[in-house]
């Protein structure tokens, strides 16, 4: 009784919400019969399937199914869900302020932040949190201990924290307090005329920031601007306005959107409160990570030719998602509704990020960014700046220069990837502070390159490195296996034999180079070394710092800001 009951009250929801949609009453792909049909599944689900299922569990199902043939951005939230987006999006929430991962299968600290109750706890960078409120953490999730830790701002949580070089676990009860969410970390001079600032997502204060940031570098002399929106996801709306507005005229057009339903067709324009003077020149930084807000500020300054932007074409996610509330709150779905246009006109989104969009087209790299897009600013496609400079369309904002990261080898990627410098400098850092003081100017010794060398090559994860040419050699033994003993060949033929010997050999000194490509990478390695020193040790900035001296990008900004000529002529009618 009670599950006919349940699978009843699903059909007349599901018949009464599309019915009473307006704007489904109106189209022809929706018709009563659909929704008829979509009810006797459920029914004979509900009825016939050899095992009981629950109609909640049948109400996810179907509404997973809706969203695998819309887009990658539509979501369907539950009440916790919702929570966590709000959030996210709003900036601050009752926690202790330190950033969190799985290392080693073991809850880890990556920092502590600066100024937040487990930094004045003395809670450290690679401590190890094996409990939390005397409840293991082994097998936790990275979302499971946000969601302990995070609480009400007075509340007290107590942690169980593993430390290198303490035989005994440490316990700490730390009280939670409000934690600000910084979306503007990172601000500095580069020299004496050109600042940088970092802008990570985009919040509920992050205009008011980054006016604070760029007004605090204008005391030090600032004149001109590299805004660094690189691996920037976005975030709110009329954030991303408000950012603009700092640097465009009154009444420029900000961004405009186009949708379907009624009221998503709407104009931004700026309210005139620009920071800089006219004469100061901007540069803003953005690559594939770079998407939604972060490309609405960089395709409104393009536009308006008001700066330069420097780097890779953005992500393309130039879409609109609107909350719209299910039971009174109690759920959400997120529902792509519109999509984003720059003054020029371009449509920001990209083709594979659309509206039944296919994902299936995209190569990820290890840290989800997108590393082959499918589509590509196209050429025939072109839309005016207000000076008359063509700029590109085709999804996404194509950079003015087009300025390249630096690559890394397979072996860096692999260090980096099994976190072994991290490891290295938890393990020593105490040594490493007795022997010299850390600062920025600190410079990494050979012994301590010579000691990680030692360090990487006895960790078992890493100790059967192999790179690529080995990895083909192997891939290529397995295949002559098999065709032998799909030929029935034997050992002794002479052909097997001089292959084998060629094999071995070739096998041999790929595994001597393996080993030269530390010394091939020592200068990455002592620089990556340093970085988790500083941070470790001093504070998220001084690494922010210390990256800046290997960034590629901001070098090739830099040159442009050092000349007036070369800056104007990139930013002239083309």
């Amino acid at each position: 009784m009670k599950k006919s009951y349940l699978v009843a009250s699903l059909l007349a929801v599901v018949f009464f919400a599309v019915l009473g949609t307006k704007a489904v009453a109106k189209t022809e792909k929706f018709s009563y019969e659909d929704i008829i049909r979509l009810g006797k599944v459920v029914t004979k689900i509900g009825e016939s399937y050899v095992e009981e299922v629950e109609s909640e569990e049948l109400v996810k199902a179907s509404i997973e199914g809706l969203r695998s043939i819309l887009d990658p951005h539509t979501a369907y939230f539950s009440e916790k869900d919702f929570t966590n987006l709000k959030i996210s999006t709003e900036g601050s929430f009752g926690g202790l302020g330190i950033t969190i991962a799985v290392r080693e299968k073991v809850l880890t600290v990556i920092s502590p932040l600066q100024g937040t109750p487990a930094y004045r706890m003395g809670i450290l960078a690679g401590d190890q949190i094996v409990e939390i409120d005397s409840k293991s953490t082994r097998g936790i999730t990275v979302e499971q201990a946000v969601e302990k830790l995070r609480g009400k701002p007075g509340t007290p949580v107590t942690l169980k924290i593993l430390r290198e070089g303490n035989i005994e676990a440490l316990e700490f009860t730390v009280i939670r307090d409000i934690i600000h969410i910084q979306s503007v970390p990172f601000a500095t001079m580069l020299n004496d005329s050109v600042g940088l600032v970092k802008v990570t997502q985009f919040s509920k204060q992050t205009a008011e920031d980054l006016a604070t940031r760029i007004n605090q570098l204008k005391q030090q002399g600032l004149k001109n601007l590299i805004l660094d929106l690189r691996h920037n996801p976005g975030g709110l709306l009329n954030q991303a306005i408000d950012v603009s507005d700092l640097f465009l005229d009154k009444k420029q057009l900000v961004v405009y959107t186009k949708g379907r339903a009624p009221g998503q067709n709407k104009e931004y324009f700026s309210q005139g409160k620009p920071i800089l003077p006219k004469t100061s020149r901007i540069i803003v930084l953005i690559n594939q990570g770079s998407a939604s807000a972060s490309e609405i500020v960089a395709g409104a300054i393009q536009d308006h030719d008001r700066g330069l932007i420097l780097g890779k074409t953005s992500f393309g996610k130039g879409s609109v998602q609107t909350i719209l509330d299910l039971d009174n709150q109690k759920y959400a779905l997120k529902l792509t509704t519109a999509y984003y246009y720059t003054p020029s006109g371009r449509c920001i989104n990209k083709p594979e990020n659309g509206v039944r969009g296919n994902l299936e087209d995209l190569e990820f790299d290890e840290n989800g960014e997108v590393v082959n897009p499918v589509s590509k600013p196209d050429s025939s496609k072109t839309f005016n700046t207000d000076s008359g400079r063509k700029v590109l369309a085709g999804g996404g904002i194509a950079p003015d220069i087009v300025s390249e990261a630096p690559l890394f080898t397979r072996f860096i990627r692999e260090l980096e990837r099994k976190s072994l410098f991290f490891k290295y400098v938890i393990k020593n850092r105490s040594d490493i502070e007795k022997k010299s003081p850390v600062t920025l100017e600190y410079a990494v010794p050979d012994s301590m390159v010579e000691d990680f060398r030692k360090f990487a090559f006895a960790d078992s994860s890493f100790s059967n490195y192999k790179n690529a040419s080995q990895i083909m050699l192997e891939e290529f033994k397995k295949t002559l296996k098999k065709e032998r003993e799909a030929n029935g060949d034997t050992l002794l033929n002479k052909d097997n034999q001089e292959i084998d010997k060629v094999s071995a050999e070739l096998e041999k000194k790929l595994k001597e180079k393996s080993r030269k490509e530390f010394d091939f990478n020592r200068s990455y390695i002592s620089f990556a070394l340093k970085r988790e020193l500083v941070q470790a040790v001093l504070s998220d900035s001084s690494r922010s710092v210390h990256e800046l001296t290997r960034d590629t990008q901001v070098k090739d900004a830099l040159t442009y800001m050092a000349d007036p000529k070369k800056f104007q002529k990139a930013i002239s009618k083309k």
